[in-house]
């Protein structure tokens, strides 16, 4: 069986390796303002419940460990997405 040949390969334009820089730049853009809002809304839900004691904590040291460790988590997803501009 014999292969048909083909053209040359045309290699991207440097347009095409803009775009695709700012295709990546925006999808990581959009997955760290995402994640940011929805996990720093659930921080401001828990601690809003957790304040007048709608939410019963079994330790409020370890909530408040727990809130810590979850804010921080929340801004290195942010600096992380920030980052890349």
């Amino acid at each position: 069986m014999t292969i048909p040949e083909r053209g040359t390969v045309q290699q991207p334009t440097d347009s095409a390796r803009e775009d695709a820089v700012d295709t990546k730049w925006g999808i990581r853009e959009g997955i760290g303002l995402s994640l940011v809002s929805i996990f720093g809304l659930l921080l401001l839900v828990v601690g809003l419940m957790l304040a007048p004691g709608l939410a019963a904590a079994a330790s409020t040291v370890a909530i408040t460990v727990g809130l810590l460790a979850f804010a921080v988590a929340l801004v290195v997803v942010g600096r992380w997405s920030w980052n890349g501009r």
